[in-house]
């Protein structure tokens, strides 16, 4: 029998955007954004009239929801109601079940797992359709193995809806942590995940798939591209997966090229062209964060005191301006002097020997594996990482190459 259903995760209904530096209506579109995101995955459901919708966590973005999010998503799943498709909801680290007030019902074809793992049929006219087997975090913090709690229970299509961390994904918080090994030991058809906001799927030992569908809507710049849901249709116990967009306030991470540019006005015109070349019109808005890159006379003035902030407030204005509304998130400068490392090199000198002594360096294992053995370099990755910033473990030769090219130009720099 065929039949299909929409896996959706990490809605953060109400994700109140506090990073993002603008006021007024571009505020309140990346603030409507996540609504828009729901009303969207909705809308997909009705168009290929699936039979059901999962939500696989993290629906709202605190514990303590707003009464805002709680009723748009009444709203939303009762439009589904109307249309005889039903909804199955597990609730995550974000919005688990110890915060819901219980002042707000929900449409009865919707069902909410609660703290126990449990197994429901799917019928459509009598007949059995697959089973979706759920389990919801009772608090924020889950560090049991949930997984372990699934089981195949018939010989139907069955899918498993569940909040965790496959893999021990270091970007999120190692929550009901499990392996492929372990989903593949339930022995389900289709493992519907949330938490982890990049998509990704996972073929399982014995022929199952986990999925994660990514967050429907990017909510800041390590969010970038298109966000959405998945279609899964169901034939003959096969699931076959397509990816539908539904975000309507799009994340970007662009380089402006410096090469050839040789005046402020241009570099603004360079800008505005990347820009508008990755930011389509059928948006409600996009976001950026732009990055100077590569070398160019450009590079002395953009070196100035307080010239790099001058120039993103400028082009924040400018962007701000334009048809979609573009948010530039924040301009990084990574522009380098013009400096020919070759003649450098082959003029010998002082600057010459850093260049050679540098790539020779990036070529030796033993020197390098010395060099990330130094304590003060071991002291200063562990402070990093307590701070929450990622530390290199590993020897990178190419960064050791990068370095010395990095400084002849200082040096030149200064020299010039």
């Amino acid at each position: 029998m065929r039949f299909s259903f929409v896996h959706a995760a990490d809605l953060h209904l109400d994700t109140p955007f506090r990073g993002v530096a603008t006021h007024g209506p571009l505020l309140e579109r990346f603030q409507q954004s996540t609504f828009h995101a729901l009303a969207r995955i909705v809308d997909v459901c009705l168009r290929e009239r699936v039979t059901f919708l999962l939500l696989a966590g993290d629906l709202f973005d605190v514990k303590d929801r707003s009464v805002r999010a709680r009723l748009a998503l009444r709203t939303e799943l009762a439009r589904l109601d109307r249309a005889g498709i039903q909804t199955f909801i597990v609730h995550g680290n974000h919005d688990p079940l110890s915060g819901d007030t219980g002042t707000l019902g929900l449409p009865s074809s919707v069902k909410v797992f609660g703290p126990e793992w449990e197994d429901v049929e799917v019928r459509r006219e009598g007949r059995r359709l697959c089973h979706v087997q759920g389990v919801s975090y009772p608090d924020v913090e889950v560090r049991e193995n949930l997984s372990a709690r699934f089981r195949r229970t018939g010989e139907h299509f069955s899918v498993g809806l569940l909040h965790a961390n496959l893999g021990g994904d270091a970007g999120h918080a190692n929550y009901a942590p499990c392996t492929a090994a372990d989903l593949a030991a339930g022995g389900l058809d289709y493992w519907a995940l949330g938490h982890v906001h990049t998509r990704a799927e996972h073929l399982l030992p014995g022929g199952g798939v986990a999925v994660y569908p990514g967050n429907p809507q990017g909510r800041h710049v390590h969010e970038t591209g298109e966000r959405g849901c998945v279609v899964v249709d169901v034939e003959d116990g096969v699931a076959r997966r397509r990816f539908v967009p539904v975000d309507r306030v799009r994340w970007h991470r662009l380089d402006v090229p410096l090469a050839g540019v040789t005046s402020l006005d241009m570099l603004q015109a360079v800008a505005t062209e990347v820009v508008e070349s990755r930011c389509a019109e059928d948006f409600d808005g996009h976001a950026v964060r732009l990055t100077l890159a590569g070398r160019g006379p450009l590079h002395r003035e953009l070196a100035r005191p307080g010239a790099r902030g001058q120039l993103e407030a400028d082009l924040r204005e400018r962007l701000a301006r334009a048809h979609p509304p573009v948010l530039l998130e924040s301009l990084k400068d990574g522009s380098r002097p013009e400096v020919d490392l070759e003649a450098v090199r082959s003029g010998g000198g002082f600057l010459g020997t850093l260049l050679d002594e540098a790539q020779a360096l990036s070529h030796d294992d033993a020197a390098l594996a010395s060099l990330w053995d130094d304590e003060d370099l071991t002291t200063l990755g562990q402070r990093l990482k307590r701070l929450g910033v990622d530390a290199l473990e590993t020897p990178r030769p190419e960064l050791v190459a990068q370095a010395g090219q990095r400084g002849v130009e200082q040096l030149h720099e200064e020299a010039s």
